[in-house]
């Protein structure tokens, strides 16, 4: 190993001195820098860490709130289905009232204008039964010649007249 040595040109009290400096400055680099490095690593660590873990507690309470959120306006929606249909009901029942209304109305106007009608036909034929009477006399006078009686055959005409209505 000394010819080794020799050849390289490498002095063993000079390779020893530079393993206690190597071994030295490693101690000092390590209570220098390398544990504040090292420390200030664990602690980025820790904080992408923790800011993960935010990250995802955000998200879950984003998800919970949609959830709700959701189910809200689904309630909201099935309370204005239940508005509308219970207005479409309330609609149809007071369509239905109105077109009874409407039907009784219409119904009696309908018997009023019939009994209006009817009395009037009434007071028509009354009206009109002097003139049928005298007409049905002249009439049978023709006939029958002037030998017939006026006033028995009036009161003849008139009889068949009540009875015929």
């Amino acid at each position: 190993m000394d010819a080794i040595l020799k050849g390289l040109a490498i002095s063993p009290t000079v390779l020893l001195a530079q393993i206690v400096l190597f071994l030295a400055l490693l101690f000092v680099m390590n209570a220098v820098f390398w544990k504040p490095v090292l420390g200030h690593l664990a602690q980025r660590d820790e904080h992408v860490a923790e800011t993960y873990r935010t990250v995802e507690r955000t998200q879950q309470e984003m998800e919970t709130l949609r959830g709700e959120y959701l189910a809200r306006l689904a309630q909201i929606e099935q309370e204005a289905r239940t508005h509308i249909q219970q207005a479409i009901k309330e609609a149809q029942t007071e369509r239905e009232r109105l077109i009874s209304e409407a039907r009784t109305a219409s119904d009696a106007t309908l018997k009023s204008g019939i009994a209006a009608m009817e009395r009037e036909k009434a007071d028509a034929l009354l009206a009109l039964r002097p003139r049928l009477v005298g007409i049905a006399i002249d009439a049978a006078s023709k006939a029958l010649g002037s030998t017939t009686d006026q006033n028995a055959l009036r009161q003849a005409i008139e009889t068949n007249l009540t009875t015929a209505a």
